[in-house]
């Protein structure tokens, strides 16, 4: 058997234009299942945490934006107590100053993101690979080196202000535009 890659991919257009914009950061989220972790990266064939989550945004809202995990958490993932059917994203934030990768941060930083598929289920970009896990898996070890976790829910209409700042879209890889339309 042969997969009729053209036909398929027309299928899935057609279905994922129907959906709630809740469901299309799932889809985009689920569609970067599998590929490598890439540090600073932000497209379908590799990610960063943060950039999954940024992608993801892009496609389910239209609105481009490019940042940290710490940033999505105190601009644009800011709604407390969120629903089912919002866009979520859980965060790991350090309890103490700390080396992070390569730059000091310090205590109340958030170190970490991941898009929440469902209640307790997220799709986790970290090293070697973007992965499906449950969120208390991920948040044991992130607990043991001295982080809190914390769920947010988007607030859209501050994800639109930072988006209409273009300054907001820093450093976009170059394999991003292979993938999507970006206006100038």
């Amino acid at each position: 058997m042969k997969i009729k890659w053209e036909n398929l991919m027309s299928n899935e257009r057609q279905q994922f234009e129907k959906l709630s914009e809740a469901d299309k950061f799932i889809y985009f989220l689920l569609l970067q299942f599998g590929s490598p972790y890439g540090w600073g990266k932000e497209n379908p064939v590799s990610s960063d945490c943060s950039g999954a989550v940024c992608l993801a945004l892009y496609a389910a809202t239209g609105l481009l934006i490019r940042t940290t995990a710490d940033d999505l958490l105190k601009r644009v993932f800011t709604k407390v107590n969120p629903r089912n059917g919002d866009i979520r994203a859980v965060f790991f934030i350090t309890r103490k100053n700390k080396k992070h990768v390569d730059r000091y941060v310090s205590a109340g930083t958030a170190t970490h993101v991941a898009g929440i598929l469902e209640d307790g289920v997220i799709l986790n970009s970290q090293e070697p690979f973007a992965k499906v896990r449950r969120i208390e898996e991920v948040s044991s070890g992130f607990q043991r080196e001295g982080h809190d976790v914390l769920v947010r829910g988007l607030d859209r209409e501050a994800l639109a202000r930072l988006a209409a700042d273009r300054k907001n879209v820093y450093d976009l890889d170059a394999e991003f535009k292979q993938f999507f339309e970006v206006g100038e």
